[in-house]
Parts: C-alpha cells; structure tokens; sequence
C-alpha cells in the first residue's frame, strides 16, 4: 500500500509518517505540505490512498479532496480536529471516504485505512453522529422521510445501506451479487423515491432514521 500524507504542520506529519510506515502493508509513504505540492505528487507517483489534512494553506483541504476525488479517484482520508456537523457533511460532500479526529487517529488509522482500501469508508463514532444531526436539521427538514424508506423495496433498502457506508456501484455490486447497471436503476428509483438529488442526500436520510437504531 502506497500512501500521500497532505499535512502541513511539521510535528504532526513527522509523528503520522513515521507510524504509517511501521505499518504492515505500508510500502510508501510520500508526503507534501499543501495541497499543490500533494496534487503535483499524485501526478508522478503510484498512490493507493491519500491521508489530508483539512485546515491547510493555499488551495485548502476540501479544494484538494474534491480534485483528488474527480481527477484520480482515490480513496481520500480526512484528518482533522474539526467536528463540527457542518465540517463534517462538508467533507461527506467533497468526497471523502473517511474521516479521522487527529486525536484518535494515530489509534485508528490502521483499521481505517483497511476499510478503505477495500472500498468501504470509515467515519468514527462521533463523525457519524455528526452525520445523523446534519441529516435530522437539513435532509429530513419538513417532511416525512420513514413514510417514504417504508416505501422502498428489500433490495432498495440494501442498496441504500450501502450508500451510507460510502461503497460505490462496483462494491455495492459484488456485494449484493449483481450487476453494476442494475445498482444504477436502483439508485435512479431511490431518488426519486426520497424525494433528493444525489447520492448523499439519500445516505443523510439512512444515517438520520434507520442508521441510529
């Protein structure tokens, strides 16, 4: 596993890069201060998976997850003391396939990083809290949202689990044993069904009804 480490406070970088590469599985570990530097990396070096800081100089770190995600594809870690619901859907929203307090991360990145890497997200407990409040005050805002997950159908519902776990159409596939055009019909009627316009719309309405219970 080849990794990019996008922090630009030096103590941090130093005590994070060092813990990644005594990792089993870790091959790399390249890092970069800003998200310029981490970009110009990602485009002459074979990245597996990009750990980023939130708060950096320059093109800032949600700027950077967003490119990242549209241009490679990669899997993007967020690392951050922020946990605030607004920051966290705004990483939800830039991509991001993971989010980590910098507190507990050392802790948890190894397990982390194996939730990723096979094409799940990893979203601590209190990020996934988070999550559900921004759910409850901006998804479900004035309407009935249970009334309408009631109306979905068995294989909806499980495809609509997947969605909040952050998989894409290839995992939720492979896992549901079948096929990718099909997970995007499902996908299609689930829209319209809850009544939003994108994917993590849908996800917020799981995360702030059946994701608590």
């Amino acid at each position: 596993m080849k990794l990019l480490l996008i922090e630009d406070d030096q103590a941090y970088q130093l005590a994070m890069a060092t813990h990644l590469r005594q990792l089993t599985g870790v091959q790399e570990v390249w890092v970069a201060e800003d998200g310029e530097m981490g970009l110009e990396l990602l485009a002459s070096q074979p990245v597996d998976l990009v750990l980023l800081d939130l708060v950096l100089p320059g093109l800032g770190g949600l700027a950077t997850c967003r490119q990242i995600t549209a241009n490679t594809g990669l899997p993007v870690l967020i690392l951050t003391s922020q946990e605030d619901s607004g920051w966290v859907r705004q990483i939800w929203t830039a991509g991001a396939r993971g989010y980590l307090h910098k507190e507990r991360a050392l802790a948890q990145v190894e397990l982390a990083l194996a939730s990723l890497m096979v094409g799940a997200s990893w979203w601590d407990q209190k990020a996934r809290a988070a999550l559900q409040r921004s759910g409850s005050d901006q998804a479900l805002a004035g309407s009935h949202q249970s009334e309408r997950l009631d109306g979905l159908t068995h294989r909806e519902r499980e495809v609509l689990t997947c969605l909040a776990a952050g998989d894409n159409n290839r995992l939720i596939a492979e896992q549901l044993g079948i096929g990718e055009g099909t997970v995007r019909s499902h996908v299609h009627v689930l829209l319209q069904k809850l009544q939003v316009s994108n994917r993590t719309q849908a996800a917020l309405i799981w995360l702030a009804t059946e994701g608590r219970q």
